[in-house]
């Protein structure tokens, strides 16, 4: 935390802004703190986030670059800031990049084995990715996204529940062998979808 007196003052003038949602203000409370300290990483965060606010109120990718770039000049100085890891996560998100994330950070996890804040954004990018559903694009993804979320999630228990009433309960007993059958399907059906592994360019 800075301890000059102008930069305290121009942070919490730039978060009075903010409260009233007048972020252009803020923005320009926020830099006028960086003139006075360009390596202020809380102003920088504050910053960072206002851009991304703004990209969310007016459906603007341009401020979403400037958050991630805001983002980056963060951890450019302080490599494992939490915030700036979780900022730059959540801008992934909204931005459709998770998979690149996901490659992009388990680079840096090659480099630094034992970084724990990287070790632990690999785990919530990798979790992201599986359970995301596939934006629509032209030509019916959205049916296909639907189709992926059966054959991923439901499919599976279609086949659980056959195999376990036909286990317990003897006049049913019929039911396993499809419950069985249905397993088989989602297992060559995974088997097929599985991506296959490809090497990293480092960057």
């Amino acid at each position: 935390m800075s301890t000059n007196e102008d930069v305290i003052n121009h942070i919490k003038q730039g978060e009075i802004y903010k409260k009233e949602n007048n972020l252009n203000s803020a923005i320009s409370e926020y830099q006028k703190a960086l003139k006075i300290e360009p390596e202020n990483t809380e102003v920088l965060l504050k910053l960072g986030q206002i851009y991304e606010i703004k990209g969310d109120r007016e459906k603007e990718t341009a401020f979403y670059i400037l958050a991630q770039n805001t983002y980056q000049k963060v951890l450019t100085k302080e490599p494992n800031n939490p915030e700036a890891h979780n900022s730059i996560i959540s801008l992934g998100i909204k931005q459709s990049r998770i998979d690149e994330l996901v490659k992009q950070y388990k680079e840096k996890l090659k480099k630094d084995p034992d970084n724990q804040i990287l070790l632990d954004s690999v785990k919530r990018l990798t979790t992201i990715s599986l359970v995301s559903i596939p934006p629509n694009v032209k030509g019916g993804s959205e049916k296909k996204g639907c189709a992926k979320i059966f054959l991923d999630y439901i499919f599976p228990f279609v086949g659980i529940i056959p195999l376990l009433l036909g286990t317990m309960i003897p006049k049913l007993k019929m039911l396993q062998s499809l419950g069985i059958l249905i397993l088989i399907i989602y297992l060559i059906y995974k088997f097929l979808t599985a991506k296959k592994p490809s090497k990293s360019k480092q960057w």
